[in-house]
């Protein structure tokens, strides 16, 4: 799916940027998109990325000013459609596609709409689900403005986190991300290692964080740990990957992270997950038995960080 922003600054000439996989926008000359010489667009604004092989979405990096689409303020990721009028402070950016997408109406949120044959792979990786605990109802509490910064701030800080420990954000959905850490030869679980520790590194980062004049309402995260066979287009690339992970695995973490909220837990891994971790780290986990995951047959093994 080929994509575009055009871009009209409000200074200089008018431009446009193909967006790839993967398109940032900011102040910064680093960006794809760069709007220098205003200094009411932060240094790393926004984030336009491609999910599903097809589909775009643009996310706000907890910028002061806010980032709209057709004229509404981006709190939660938003689905760039065709013709879709970005404005960034007086900064106008309209997102095309050159070719029409797949209907994805009827699919779960977990699955993507199927990759080119020729170009998927299947891997092992661990794969993470982290959620914001409270959301919906701070939505209803917290003005639009703060909601968006806090958010956005939020995602950049864990986003970078997870691909600074060798991990791929695959996809943010609605309050959520997930991502996933592929498995090599040579050190076979050190992906589960690495996801293990990405974990419980975004549940103290979560503490530093709070939720905008409201001291009482703690910034809480779940994290759900799942380990698998997933299939992907060209898989474990960032930059030139254009499709998400799909498969069983990927829907049974976020099952899993569904039922974390009655079991009272705010780290809870598969048996999958728990059996690769070194000896000497399982015992740190409560057995929580088995359970019955929505849409699942089997029963999934369960365990709680104490």
């Amino acid at each position: 799916m080929q994509a575009k922003l055009k871009v009209r600054p409000s200074e200089g000439e008018p431009f446009e940027v193909e967006v790839g996989n993967t398109a940032t926008i900011g102040r910064g000359r680093d960006n794809s998109v760069c709007l220098p010489m205003n200094q009411h667009v932060s240094r790393q604004h926004a984030i336009v990325r491609c999910h599903n092989a097809w589909q775009y979405q643009i996310m706000d990096l907890g910028s002061r000013n806010g980032t709209f689409v057709n004229g509404r303020r981006v709190i939660t990721p938003v689905i760039l459609e065709h013709g879709a009028v970005i404005r960034i402070s007086n900064n106008e950016l309209v997102f095309e596609q050159t070719e029409g997408g797949a209907d994805d109406s009827g699919y779960d949120v977990t699955l993507a709409s199927g990759t080119d044959t020729h170009q998927e792979e299947s891997a092992t990786v661990a794969i993470m689900v982290c959620d914001i605990r409270g959301f919906s109802t701070m939505s209803e509490i917290l003005p639009e403005d703060a909601l968006a910064r806090t958010l956005g701030e939020w995602f950049r800080v864990a986003g970078n986190h997870v691909q600074d420990s060798g991990g791929t954000i695959d996809k943010f959905i609605g309050d959520a991300i997930l991502a996933y850490w592929v498995g090599g030869a040579a050190n076979p679980g050190e992906e589960v290692l690495r996801a293990f520790r990405t974990g419980t590194s975004l549940l103290e980062k979560a503490q530093a964080h709070q939720w905008p004049d409201h001291p009482d309402k703690k910034f809480q995260i779940a994290v759900a740990l799942h380990h698998g066979t997933v299939t992907c287009g060209n898989i474990g690339l960032v930059a030139q990957r254009d499709a998400t992970i799909i498969g069983d695995a990927v829907n049974t973490v976020f099952r899993m992270e569904g039922v974390m909220k009655q079991l009272g837990q705010r780290l809870t891994t598969s048996g999958d997950f728990h059996s690769l971790l070194p000896e000497a780290m399982q015992p740190d986990f409560d057995d929580l038995g088995d359970h019955q995951l929505k849409g699942k047959n089997q029963l999934v093994r369960l365990f709680g960080l104490r």
